[in-house]
């Protein structure tokens, strides 16, 4: 309630949403992420998805994921207003139901699913509402610290947080791969979501990724993509750094930025 009432006091400065977007198949023989935005005047809109089931029904259900979640939210966008988290859950939960429909139209008896990761940015506030399903991460973060990421739904994720793992040894562990929930056909999806109470800084950015580029990379250099200048270029340097971690065994990488930069006259 203070921060509500702090904000009111002082409002959001005027800003200009910027983001750049990378997608990357690695060493796959096909890429099943996929990825959208939508700018709309109440807000942004911008969701990442990693297929799961293998080529082709990875594919179908990433892509098809992210279509209906685009196609549906111009019509979910006063709710997302005015109750975010609800409203957001009810999109995402929409999106699988329009994704599992088609899939059993196309293809009956596909294995398809997908992981996810959503962010929803209120305009002119900048108040930051996350959903995820999976290994798909949100961070949020600005050029010195990361202030939060999403928790995965995986059991190296469960290990960490009993405490038998570090952060550092989640990439490298050999249940690395096991999810603890995905979106699939027919299956009501069970999303972690999350309303931010302080709106996002000038200073700040977030990324969405799949586990493809996180893995690969400490938090300090998700970091770097913070600072003022070339954000987009350095996005690119990372995903290129991740492939050459990998050693020729990289995984599908996609990834969206998003930061606000000052309109021009702004006070």
């Amino acid at each position: 309630m203070i921060n509500q009432w702090l904000a009111s006091l002082f409002p959001a400065k005027a800003a200009t949403p910027v983001w750049a977007v990378v997608t990357d198949q690695g060493d796959r023989v096909a890429n099943e992420d996929f990825q959208a935005h939508l700018a709309l005047p109440e807000g942004i809109l911008l969701v990442v998805a990693d297929g799961l089931g293998g080529h082709q029904a990875g594919e179908l259900a990433s892509a098809l994921f992210c279509e209906a979640l685009i196609r549906l939210a111009p019509e979910a966008a006063s709710d997302l207003t005015k109750a975010p988290e609800e409203a957001l859950t009810g999109l995402a939960m929409a999106a699988a139901r329009a994704m599992g429909e088609e899939i059993r139209e196309r293809a009956p008896g596909l294995d398809a699913h997908t992981t996810c990761a959503i962010a929803w940015v209120a305009l002119p506030e900048r108040r930051l509402t996350t959903l995820h399903v999976g290994d798909t991460r949100i961070y949020r973060f600005d050029n010195k610290t990361s202030h939060w990421r999403s928790r995965d739904h995986s059991v190296v994720q469960m290990l960490l947080d009993m405490g038998e793992i570090g952060e550092e040894e989640m990439a490298g562990h050999p249940e690395q791969s096991l999810l603890t929930r995905s979106i699939g056909v027919g299956q009501e999806p069970r999303p972690s979501v999350k309303c931010h109470d302080k709106p996002l800084r000038l200073d700040e950015a977030i990324l969405l990724c799949s586990d493809g580029l996180w893995e690969r990379l400490r938090p300090g250099e998700i970091c770097g993509l913070a600072a003022d200048g070339e954000r987009e270029q350095r996005l690119r340097d990372l995903v290129r750094l991740a492939r050459q971690r990998a050693d020729g065994k990289s995984d599908n990488i996609t990834a969206q930025l998003l930061w606000f930069e000052p309109c021009q006259g702004a006070a």
